[in-house]
């Protein structure tokens, strides 16, 4: 295979895989039932949210009865949470879930939904809130 179309192969899986990330992250996931099966071990118990070890950062941890996949979405904007915070500690699927959010502003209001499975949690489906400063 020559370099060229390796090269023009690696350019498209990488447009993929971006677009693929991009479209599952951008809104409030609200599709993500058609994609994943939810469960009902998989909602979130054990919430704690405490300042990170770096500065500017906070730790969410949570758990769930089974093995399910969880990451957190967040922002400054309750209507648009337009960041992602994935746990790469406890691997893909796990019982045991803790994100790192980092770069935080210390005196600014951030709005979060967890994540687990494909069904966000909050509050009575309202985006959860996080003060730096508070924690």
């Amino acid at each position: 295979m020559s370099k060229k179309i390796f090269f023009l192969i690696v350019g498209i899986v990488f447009v993929v895989v971006s677009l693929s990330i991009f479209i599952l992250f951008k809104k409030n996931v609200g599709g993500f039932d058609t994609l994943f099966v939810s469960q009902e071990d998989c909602t979130p118990f054990n919430l704690f949210v405490t300042k990170g070890d770096k500065e500017f950062s906070a730790k969410i941890v949570w758990e769930t009865k089974g093995e399910c996949m969880g990451f957190v979405q967040y922002g400054l904007n309750r209507e648009d949470l337009d960041r992602v915070g994935m746990d790469f500690l406890n691997g893909y699927r796990s019982k045991k879930h803790e994100i790192v959010l980092d770069k935080l502003l210390t005196k600014e209001k951030y709005y979060y939904l967890i994540n687990s499975d494909g069904k966000a949690f909050g509050n009575n489906g309202r985006p959860l809130e996080l003060v730096l400063n508070n924690l």
